[in-house]
């Protein structure tokens, strides 16, 4: 999730004869602009063990994952939904780590870490009455995680009512395995399945981007952690992907392009070439934006598009955060990236609810604050 070498780090030298790829985004490693000062931090819930993910609720209300494996109502502070015994807790980047409601508000999906055999797995739980009913859970994918960390494990439905599960590398250092530029395993990758029949744990999308080489599932390759990714609304994708020692990147594509699209790992970190020089980009996307690891940065925390008139500032605009130096950032194509807020949290999400009020989780503190705007 978070960390950037772990105790379990293995070093291995990158496989040669890769392309490697050269800056293509304008805006690299420029120092941002701060915007005025108007935005705040406000507790909404406290202890709250590592919370993770922010999401809307059926009734319009808002809930945060606590990684051991509760979903917590940020209103009221009841447990919505507890699976503490299949979970697998043993890790920092293991646990609870993502859900999605279906559109038709039926199903809730649930991203976690199979505590038998530490699998990230993705199931679908049955809503009755706006409440999961645990006793039906089905599986619908399972990955195998080969190391502890990069396990991805975020889930989204997208504008055509598919969902899109975001997987890390796999995990150790460097990508050992080269799975970021495989497309014959589900590591290190945005996949797209059809999970609106009830009858099976899932289809392939008509118009997948399938070659000879990769397999069905796989929409997008060349990642190494995509913590976080999300929709704004109907035209783009955001992919906040979490680098290793150099630069955190944030991608941002349209919907259009999305399919088939190459975002360079393990060939490059951001925009910086890891495989030998007179680097190529051809054939890969390059970030939108980079940000190097100084001045206590270390991992991107992917975000949210936000949609509140009442928070001038970010309205319609995207954000995100440092989790080690906890600046909340701003994006958009005009300004490119400005600082919001600099904090002394570890953020490790932001979410909405269903008025539009912007969350966000402090995982080291167990706590979740709105962002406030004042006039």
């Amino acid at each position: 999730m978070m960390t950037r070498l772990s105790i379990w780090l293995v070093v291995v030298l990158l496989v040669s004869g890769c392309q490697p790829a050269t800056p293509t985004a304008p805006r690299d490693y420029q120092s941002p602009t701060a915007t005025p000062a108007r935005i705040r931090l406000e507790l909404v819930r406290s202890q709250i063990p590592k919370p993770g993910l922010i999401f809307g609720l059926p009734d319009g209300s808002a809930a945060v994952i606590a990684q051991q494996g509760r979903i917590v109502a940020l209103a009221d502070g009841r447990v919505w939904l507890d699976m503490q015994s299949l979970i697998a807790q043993n890790s920092s980047e293991r646990g609870l780590l993502g859900v999605a409601i279906s559109p038709d508000g039926a199903t809730l999906f649930v991203s976690y870490t199979r505590v038998d055999d530490y699998a990230t797995v993705v199931s679908r739980i049955p809503l009755q009455n706006g409440v999961p009913d645990l006793n039906d859970m089905t599986l619908v994918i399972a990955v195998p995680q080969p190391f502890a960390n990069h396990n991805g494990g975020h889930i989204v439905f997208g504008p055509d009512g598919l969902l899109y599960i975001g997987t890390g590398d796999g995990g150790s250092g460097n990508d050992p395995l080269q799975n970021g530029q495989n497309p014959r395993t589900l590591l290190g990758k945005i996949l797209r399945i059809d999970v609106r029949d009830p009858g099976a744990a899932y289809t392939i999308p008509v118009g997948q981007p399938v070659q000879a080489d990769w397999l069905p599932e796989v929409w997008a390759i060349g990642l190494r952690n995509p913590w976080r990714f999300g929709f704004d609304g109907q035209s783009q994708l955001f992919i906040a992907d979490v680098g290793q020692n150099r630069v955190e990147e944030l991608n941002v594509l349209a919907v259009s392009q999305l399919g088939g699209a190459n975002f360079g790992w393990s060939v490059r970190e951001g925009n910086d070439c890891l495989v030998g020089e007179g680097c190529s980009s051809l054939g890969m996307t390059g970030p939108v934006i980079t940000y190097p690891h100084t001045e206590g940065h270390c991992s991107i925390t992917g975000g949210l598009y936000v949609a509140n008139p009442a928070l001038p500032s970010l309205d319609d605009a995207l954000i995100y955060a440092d989790f080690c130096a906890g600046t909340i950032y701003r994006y958009d194509r005009m300004q490119g990236q400005t600082i919001v807020l600099d904090t002394t949290i570890q953020i490790s999400s932001f979410g909405s609810d269903g008025a539009g009020r912007v969350y966000v989780a402090d995982y080291a503190g167990g706590q979740v604050y709105e962002l406030v705007e004042d006039s």
